[in-house]
């Protein structure tokens, strides 16, 4: 155990990547694929089956406008030697890109303490829509990478005065595009944009403008060159609409106030001790002297905030669209652990408190779902056996922990990680089942597929 430990504390980075890879594969486990996801599937099989494309396949053997090729290539890169596509294949791009994300979320509180970095990981794991856009693999995972790249770099291109680490941020920002399209450079552009406005580098902030605004048009135009090529001049403008305008302005109704009410309580119990810290800090974040650590979270709020206004502005609204806060409401989050002046000792210790039941908490959910399915027509199917069994050996734990650990120097960190094991589960065995049995029950198309790659 403690050679473990020290190999943890040696290669931090390596570490948090293997063992989060480890984890959200793990969420991955599902006998079939379903809902939007079927289409990358097709995608993925289209390729293995055809060679390379510019654009995915669809199963009507159109390309398609909506998405660009960097993550079916990935997935076929995965399938290829094996010969088929699996579960992991499907997910191994995805949940690499989450595990570096956390990676960077690590290295960014870790500039200021190596604390603040481990429970910002933390943290981003207890997001709820976060595992949610990973089990499910949302493409909005690949803006989330990128867009705490982008600050990472920028934000110690100041701190450690090396002005060279701004020419990665255009590197940071163009894989964006190359992932995600516009929208995966536009995300991460605005929050350094808003750090550089905070920071009242005028000069830079116009520099900065002028590169990435010629970086987005130098990819509009080789996006809609490759369209041309796919599909000619009527593919050409349904992918510059698709990736453009038409998320902007579509039929959708606009419900302003999505992002600031049921789309983000989604985001858990990460947002709401997010909220607090911006509640209880903005007085510091206006009126005083900023030092170091009250900075950067001036700066994860309006990476926060600015996101939120900005996925507000288009009419399609989903949970999933606004993943790169996870970043930011982590480490704000992971603040009431390393705060030295006190201020947050009541919220750090209920949501230890939180920790410690969230697996009496599931086995109350359960129980509430078990009625419900009295009265239903439609049963939601909970792993009934996995809720209980996992209930036991937590409260096992939860036993352990108090008993032992209550003067241990690292309490508060073995209980939050007892806490995330147990979410984890009640995900796993209550969240993603009740998901996947409903939308199986109306999925025209399951993709079953093998979970092993081989």
């Amino acid at each position: 155990m403690d050679g473990l430990t020290r190999q943890v504390a040696k290669s931090p980075c390596w570490s948090i990547f293997s063992i989060s890879l480890v984890m959200l594969l793990g969420l991955q486990y599902k006998p079939a694929i379903l809902n939007y996801t079927t289409r990358l599937v097709d995608f993925t099989q289209y390729m293995l089956y055809n060679g390379m494309t510019l654009f995915p396949i669809a199963d009507d053997l159109q390309p398609y406008p909506d998405y660009t090729i960097a993550n079916t290539f990935l997935e076929y890169l995965f399938s290829l030697p094996f010969g088929r596509v699996s579960i992991l294949s499907m997910g191994l791009p995805i949940c690499m890109a989450a595990s570096l994300m956390l990676v960077f979320v690590y290295k960014l509180g870790a500039l200021h303490d190596k604390k603040w970095g481990l429970y910002g990981v933390v943290f981003s794991l207890f997001t709820w829509a976060f595992l949610d856009g990973v089990t499910y693999l949302a493409l909005d995972v690949y803006p989330a990478l990128f867009t705490v790249v982008c600050f990472y770099l920028a934000y110690t291109a100041d701190l450690k005065q090396a002005p060279y680490r701004l020419a990665f941020v255009f590197v940071a920002l163009a894989l964006g595009f190359t992932f995600r399209g516009p929208v995966g450079l536009i995300g991460p552009s605005i929050v350094v944009a808003s750090y550089y406005a905070l920071s009242k580098q005028w000069r830079t902030l116009l520099v900065f403008l002028l590169f990435a605004g010629l970086t987005l048009m130098a990819g509009v135009a080789l996006l809609a060159w490759a369209a041309y090529l796919q599909g000619g001049n009527a593919f050409m403008q349904d992918v510059l609409e698709m990736q453009g305008l038409g998320r902007i302005a579509n039929t959708h109704a606009p419900r302003y106030y999505f992002y600031f009410s049921a789309g983000l309580l989604t985001y858990g119990v990460t947002v709401v001790v997010a909220l607090n810290v911006i509640v209880k800090k903005y007085k510091q974040f206006l009126f005083a002297p900023r030092q170091a650590d009250t900075a950067l979270l001036f700066y994860l709020a309006s990476w926060f905030v600015a996101l939120l206004i900005f996925f507000t502005i288009p009419n399609s609204k989903k949970a999933r669209y606004i993943l790169s806060i996870t970043p930011a409401i982590a480490l704000l989050a992971a603040y009431v652990f390393v705060d030295k002046e006190g201020v947050f000792v009541r919220v750090r210790e209920r949501f230890l408190k939180f920790c410690l039941n969230i697996h009496v908490i599931g086995l109350g959910m359960l129980l509430i779902v078990f009625l419900y399915e009295l009265y239903i027509a439609t049963p939601l199917q909970p792993n009934y056996l996995g809720v209980l069994s996992s209930s036991v050996a937590l409260a096992l734990g939860r036993y352990v922990i108090t008993r032992n650990f209550s003067e241990h120097p690292y309490r508060e960190f073995f209980i939050v990680a007892f806490g995330l094991v147990a979410f984890f589960s009640l995900d796993a065995f209550l969240f993603n089942s009740i998901t996947y049995h409903l939308e199986l029950s109306v999925e025209p198309t399951p993709k079953f597929l093998p979970y092993w790659l081989w």
